[in-house]
């Protein structure tokens, strides 16, 4: 006898859409085209619709198989509580809908990968993949990237890193501040070839608005790998500088908590001495001392969405969407002006 998964595989669509189409959901918004070839394989293969097994039949979401592919290795996630916020509402909202996440890939410092992606429904990317590793998988199932545009072709959740990186300069300049201090990290892509380096948003729109404003100075500038302990080794070369800057945009909280306490070790006192504003608001920020001003970034959410989005298509929308999730500024003590 025909199974709902034997038409799916046919008609080239998820168990979830042939499901719902077979059921005459009402709610359901999917393309006459699709709904007529699901139908029309349906009688092709005989398919009956058994009344009492439907009852006893589990949501088709169950059914669904996700896989992720995770940009870093499981050791630098956990020293980074960004990927690791974001895979945790990716969790948490596929537990909702009962979603199983069959597969973890992940790249291990400069090792190429292969995705096995042909049993799985979904694949969602974590951080700035190419997307010739994608096409270079066993099968290209349903994708949502998160923090990176994979393709145009593809659903994606990003937030806006330039608006970000305005909302903690334009906060240090509206203190008063104009000799402005840049810490962060060194951007790469990952491909199939290794890694791809290219300029990070943050670098990029911290030196294009001072120096729209005559006030970017390259000395002040700070730049290594994404580690906590390189935030404090960089902080550590600021300081011994003869012109120190009076305030600092870092890239990332951990980068930032190290930062500060390289201040504190010093004859420097933030906020008196050097003003701090960071970018991600992740928990720990609120609980250093004094607490860290930070541009907050829903990373949870940014999980969250992208479930919301590979169960949106697998349910038969066929336009990519590209969702950017807004950022809001955490004012503390860290910076001299606490709300």
């Amino acid at each position: 006898m025909a199974t709902i998964k034997d038409i799916a595989k046919i008609a080239r669509v998820s168990s979830a859409t042939v499901s719902r189409v077979l059921n005459n959901d009402t709610t359901f918004n999917v393309p006459a085209e699709t709904r007529h070839r699901i139908i029309e394989t349906a009688g092709k293969l005989n398919y009956r619709r058994n009344e009492r097994k439907q009852k006893d039949e589990p949501n088709e979401m169950q059914q669904l198989k996700f896989g992720l592919l995770i940009w870093c290795s499981e050791q630098m996630e956990y020293s980074d509580p960004f990927y690791l916020s974001i895979r945790q509402g990716i969790e948490k909202e596929c537990a909702k809908h009962g979603i199983n996440i069959s597969r973890v890939f992940r790249f291990m410092d400069e090792s190429n990968i292969n995705i096995d992606a042909h049993q799985l429904d979904g694949l969602i990317v974590i951080g700035k993949v190419h997307i010739d590793i994608i096409n270079k998988s066993t099968r290209t199932p349903n994708i949502v990237s998160i923090d990176y545009v994979l393709s145009d072709e593809f659903d994606s959740v990003m937030f806006d890193l330039s608006k970000a990186t305005r909302q903690a300069l334009d906060h240090l300049l509206q203190l008063g501040h104009r000799k402005i201090g840049y810490i962060g990290g060194i951007s790469y892509i990952r491909t199939s070839e290794g890694k791809m380096f290219n300029t990070d948003t943050r670098q990029k729109e911290f030196e294009d608005i001072l120096k729209e404003m005559d006030l970017f100075n390259p000395n002040f500038m700070f730049v290594g790998d994404w580690r906590a302990e390189v935030g404090y080794e960089l902080m550590k070369q600021a300081l011994e500088a003869e012109d120190v800057p009076t305030a600092f945009v870092i890239g990332s909280d951990p980068m930032a908590i190290a930062a500060l306490k390289a201040v504190n070790e010093s004859d420097y006192k933030v906020p008196n001495d050097i003003a701090i504003v960071s970018i991600d608001d992740i928990q720990l920020a609120s609980f250093v001392t004094p607490p860290l001003t930070s541009i907050k970034v829903f990373m949870e959410e940014m999980g969250e969405t992208a479930v919301k989005l590979m169960v949106d298509r697998l349910r038969g929308r066929e336009l990519p969407l590209h969702v950017t999730i807004p950022t809001k500024l955490m004012v503390r003590k860290s910076c001299g002006a606490e709300a």
